[in-house]
C-alpha cells in the first residue's frame, strides 16, 4: 500500500508527522484552540509533493495535523494560522506558449507538398521508413500473438506475456495462481533460459513444462534486439528544412535542432499507429489534417541516415521503386508522356 512521507521543511513546524485518514472533518477542540482549517483536492500519490510545496510557501507555520480523505482526494491542514494554497494550485496549471513561427511552418510545408520527389538510389521518403517501422513493430505483435494463443491452449499455466526489456535482454511474463498475476522474470545465459526474479514458487514447474517453447519465444523476440536499440536524431532531410528523429518509438519531423526543444513537432507513433502533433497552432494543425501520409512521402532522407539495422532492407525498398518507376515511364505512350509534360 502506498503510504506517504510528511517531508521535512527548514522553518516548518509539524505538530503531528503522522497523517490522519478520515473521511470527515476532525472536530478542532481534539486538536487545539484556534485552528485554522485549510483544504486543497490531491489524489493519494500526489500527497508528498503537495505537502512539499504548501510547506515552503508558508514558512513559519506551525502545522498542527495534517488529515486525508480517499473518497474526496483532499488533504485538510489544520494551522496556527491561514495558509496560502495558491502555490499549489499554480503548479499544476500548464503555461503554453503559442508558435511563433508558424508562417514559417506553414511555407515550409506548403512548400513540401508541391515538391517532386527525387530520384536518386542513395535516399528514401519518410513515409517509406514509418512503413518499415510499423511493419516491424507487426511482426513483433504477431509472434507474441502466436506464442500467447499456444500458452493458453497448450499449457496448464495461465500466462501473460507483459514485455520484453531490450536495454537488460529480459522477458518479462506473468503468472496466474488462483486469482492473483505475479510477475517472472526470464534470461538467458549460454543460450539457457533461467529466471532471473519471480514473485511466485511456481515459476519450478513452469520450466519443466513450458521452459522449450519460453526459449524460442526468447530467441524470437531477441532478432529485434537492433530494432529497439537503435535511432538516429537530428537527421537533415534533402529536400525540408525540418529535422527528423527516427527510433521504434515514433517517427518525427520538427523544427528544433539536436539539443534544443521543437515547438512544432509532427510524430507517427509506430506501436499505435497514428500520428500525433505537438503544435500550438491552429492554423498549422488544420493545414496537415488528413495530409500526414502526404507530407511524410514527400520528405526524404539519406538512408545511411537512418538506423543501421535499416538500411538494407530501405535500399531494397529503394531499388524496387526505382525500377517499378522505370517499367512505367517505359510503358507509357508516347503520346500520354508528352501530355503529362503540360
Amino acid at each position: 500500500m502506498f503510504v506517504p512521507v510528511v517531508p521535512i521543511i527548514p522553518n516548518t513546524t509539524v505538530v503531528n508527522k503522522t497523517i490522519v485518514y478520515s473521511d470527515t472533518v476532525l472536530p478542532l477542540k481534539d486538536k487545539g484552540n484556534n485552528l485554522k482549517i485549510s483544504s486543497v483536492e490531491v489524489s493519494e500519490y500526489e500527497m508528498e509533493n503537495c505537502l512539499k510545496t504548501i510547506f515552503e510557501s508558508n514558512p513559519n507555520v506551525t502545522f498542527n495535523t495534517i488529515q486525508y480523505s480517499r473518497a474526496d482526494e483532499k488533504i485538510y491542514f489544520y494551522t496556527d494560522k491561514p495558509i496560502s494554497t495558491q502555490a499549489w494550485e499554480t503548479s499544476k496549471v500548464i503555461e503554453c506558449k503559442s508558435l511563433k513561427n508558424s508562417k514559417e511552418i506553414l511555407e515550409e510545408i506548403t512548400k513540401l507538398l508541391s515538391k517532386d520527389k527525387p530520384k536518386t538510389a542513395d535516399c528514401i521518403s519518410l513515409y517509406d521508413v514509418v512503413k518499415l517501422y510499423k511493419d516491424v513493430e507487426d511482426e513483433t505483435n504477431n509472434i507474441e500473438e502466436t506464442y500467447q494463443s499456444y500458452f493458453k491452449e497448450e499449457s496448464n499455466f495461465d500466462i501473460l506475456i507483459q514485455d520484453f526489456d531490450y536495454e537488460k535482454k529480459e522477458l518479462n511474463i506473468s503468472l496466474n495462481s488462483c486469482v492473483e498475476y505475479y510477475n517472472i522474470t526470464l534470461a538467458k545465459q549460454n543460450g539457457d533460459l533461467y529466471v532471473v526474479e519471480s514473485e511466485t514458487t511456481f515459476y519450478r514447474e513452469l520450466l519443466p513444462s513450458l521452459g522449450k517453447a519460453l526459449s524460442e519465444l526468447y530467441d524470437e523476440l531477441m532478432k529485434f534486439y537492433d530494432f529497439n536499440q537503435q535511432c538516429a536524431w537530428g537527421i537533415k532531410p534533402l529536400n525540408s528544412n525540418f529535422s527528423v528523429d527516427i527510433d521504434h518509438h515514433d517517427i518525427n519531423i520538427h523544427d528544433g535542432s539536436l539539443w534544443d526543444i521543437a515547438d512544432f513537432e509532427l510524430s507517427f507513433v509506430v506501436y499505435e499507429n497514428k500520428y500525433e502533433y505537438s503544435c500550438n497552432s491552429t492554423s498549422v494543425a488544420t493545414a496537415l489534417q488528413g495530409k500526414e501520409d502526404e507530407l511524410f512521402k514527400k520528405i526524404f532522407v539519406k538512408i545511411n541516415d537512418c538506423p543501421e539495422w535499416s538500411r538494407q532492407k530501405l535500399y531494397q525498398i529503394r531499388q524496387k521503386q526505382l525500377k517499378n518507376h522505370q517499367k512505367l515511364k517505359i510503358k507509357l505512350p508516347s503520346w500520354l508522356k508528352n501530355k503529362n509534360k503540360h
